[in-house]
């Protein structure tokens, strides 16, 4: 049984009357700790990928499968429970929160899970040690440089020892050195177990993957090993 299974997915929004069809019959299988790039062209549909993958939005037609269970038939509540027991998310913009330290920032999703608050900080502690920022606990995110805020958002993502980590453009915003170094932990993340998607228009940072699926115009239109992705 595969992780993830989709089978026909498509998604379309209606703007002022008129409907865009981001995504044109899905069909893919991820396993159980595998590294994946999602490529291809600015507004091919990957990041409308993820948010339907990661639970974040529900396709318009088809069926998704997570672990063999049917996430149409899931309540609200339900959606919210996997994504946060299941999920971590980094995305090209941080998303942290201003005027908050480093400690905070990472225990944030904590806030909304079953752990109990006593475990908070150490929790938090050990996985910003992870991305080797405990010198930062304190500092606010104006205080850090663009790669330590992302290896900030990172660690608010390992909070909950997710299974998969979702990786929307995680070096867009960053210098060379520090993408590099981002891609180094994301691969280290992969080899202690966790299952790696990794969205991103850059070839070559998708060959740092296993498997990579090139997404033109809503519809995968190549799968194969990441070191081999053709000109899209």
């Amino acid at each position: 049984m595969a992780l993830i299974d989709t089978r026909g997915i498509e998604m379309t929004y209606e703007k002022g009357g008129a409907e865009t069809k981001a995504l044109r019959g899905v069909t893919l299988k991820i396993e159980k700790g595998e590294f994946l790039a999602v490529v291809g062209p600015s507004g091919s549909g990957k990041s409308t990928l993820l948010q339907i993958l990661g639970l974040l939005d529900i396709q318009t037609a088809g069926a998704y499968e997570l672990e063999g269970k049917d996430t149409s038939a899931l309540t609200e509540d339900e959606l919210a429970q996997l994504r946060n027991k299941k999920f971590g998310f980094i995305f090209q913009s941080f998303n942290l929160l201003a005027r908050t330290s480093v400690l905070e920032n990472v225990k944030l999703p904590l806030a909304y899970s079953s752990v109990q608050s006593r475990t908070w900080n150490s929790l938090a502690t050990k996985v910003i040690d992870v991305v080797g920022l405990s010198h930062r606990l304190t500092h606010e995110p104006n205080q850090l440089s663009g790669g330590e805020r992302q290896r900030v958002a990172i660690a608010r993502a390992l909070v909950n020892d997710p299974e998969v980590i979702f990786a929307d453009e995680p070096t867009g915003n960053l210098d060379t050195a520090s993408g590099r170094a981002v891609m180094d932990l994301l691969e280290r993340l992969h080899h202690e177990g966790h299952t790696v998607i990794l969205i991103t228009h850059d070839r070559m940072l998708a060959k740092r993957a296993h498997r990579a699926i090139v997404i033109k115009d809503g519809a995968i239109v190549w799968d194969g090993r990441a070191t081999d992705i053709p000109e899209y």
